[in-house]
């Protein structure tokens, strides 16, 4: 017998799934408990609603992501570090990184998303990868300078 599930089922299947498996497995757990509900015609013309929603969802979260990677692709954050006797005091870490870009440029990405988690110890031009989704990374530049005193 085929069902649609409603709830995911470990080792069966995850919510929207269409499967088939045994009259009584279906009729005597699944539907009766409320993980899954039978194939009807009208059961499928609902599911097929509902997927085509998560895909537009889909999409539109892509697009999204993808204009947050152009924009975070085009900047240049500057940051100004302590030195004395050629050795630097302090750090940029990705907390700082993540509270610049929410305050400066009214950016929203998490400190977990990046894909190296180390502070930034030295001067120069440094290129942060940044994880958005499995297959979008973003690539930031921070720019390390020596402080003038």
């Amino acid at each position: 017998m085929k069902v649609i599930l409603v709830k995911d089922v470990k080792g069966k299947g995850k919510v929207n799934d269409m499967i088939e498996v045994s009259d009584g497995y279906a009729k005597n757990y699944l539907i009766k408990e409320g993980f899954a509900i039978p194939t009807t015609p009208a059961n499928l013309a609902k599911l097929n609603v509902v997927l085509s929603q998560q895909a537009a969802q889909a999409a539109a979260t892509k697009a999204t992501l993808e204009e947050l990677k152009t924009a975070l692709e085009q900047l240049t954050l500057n940051f100004k570090l302590k030195v004395h006797d050629n050795k630097i005091f302090g750090s940029v870490s990705l907390t700082v990184i993540e509270d610049r870009l929410a305050k400066e440029f009214n950016l929203k990405v998490d400190k977990k998303k990046f894909i190296d988690n180390n502070n930034l110890r030295s001067f120069g031009l440094h290129y942060l990868k940044i994880k958005l989704a499995p297959n979008i990374i973003a690539k930031l530049k921070v720019m390390i300078e020596k402080k003038e005193t």
